[in-house]
């Protein structure tokens, strides 16, 4: 089963909020700022294209909400939505917005996404997938100048946010760009101020997410 279809694939809450922090230090290079700035034990994404996520960490345990323009027919039913999310319903903002629907929800026990409904969809599983999330930064990077990124710096640098551990020297590496050519000069260089800017937005909520993975 593909990765967007497969709730048991989708890693662990703490993996989802590291890899949206770090998609979203690479748009802060852009100068695109996060279209939902991340609250205490709250972290929403909006794509831009129609798909968006919630994950909300502030219950007994963290529950994920899902609308994927790309899955209209795995959207659940009513029974299904309140068998994960109880009488509660959907998280803000998707509470909002009832009649949306969700094409996914599912709640974290620990180890698992488990009990689930629907399907995660790849606005989610993007944001855990390694080759996606560099590809994703070097386009970054070459929206502000033509040069070549260093692949094991951008690596370096999702690993270390991962572990919620990443730092400054390991920031400026990533966002560096090279000419190609030893005679050329960059006409712009990418802003690690920017990244590290939005990383700071994410470092609280990111260590509720990993607290989330250890609690069992």
């Amino acid at each position: 089963m593909n990765a967007h279809k497969d709730w048991s694939s989708l890693p662990s809450p703490g993996r989802i909020v590291a890899g949206l922090a770090f998609h979203a230090a690479f748009l802060a290079v852009m100068d695109v700022p996060p279209r939902h700035t991340p609250e205490p034990g709250r972290v929403a994404y909006d794509d831009g294209g129609g798909s968006s996520f919630v994950l909300d960490l502030g219950g007994a345990a963290p529950v994920l909400a899902v609308r994927d323009r790309d899955e209209p027919a795995a959207r659940p039913d009513d029974e299904g939505i309140r068998a994960v999310l109880g009488r509660s319903g959907p998280p803000e903002p998707f509470a909002s917005a009832p009649e949306r629907g969700l094409s996914g929800a599912a709640r974290w026990d620990g180890t698992a996404w488990t009990p689930a409904a629907g399907v995660p969809g790849r606005v989610v599983t993007h944001l855990t997938d390694d080759a996606h999330l560099l590809a994703e930064a070097d386009i970054a990077l070459g929206e502000v100048a033509e040069g070549e990124s260093d692949p094991d710096a951008l690596a370096a640098l999702l690993a270390s946010v991962r572990a919620g551990a990443w730092d400054r020297e390991a920031v400026e590496a990533a966002v560096r760009l090279t000419p190609y050519e030893d005679d050329e000069e960059l006409d712009a260089e990418p802003d690690p101020e920017a990244a590290l800017d939005v990383l700071g937005l994410y470092a609280s909520v990111l260590r509720e997410a990993l607290e989330a993975d250890r609690a069992r």
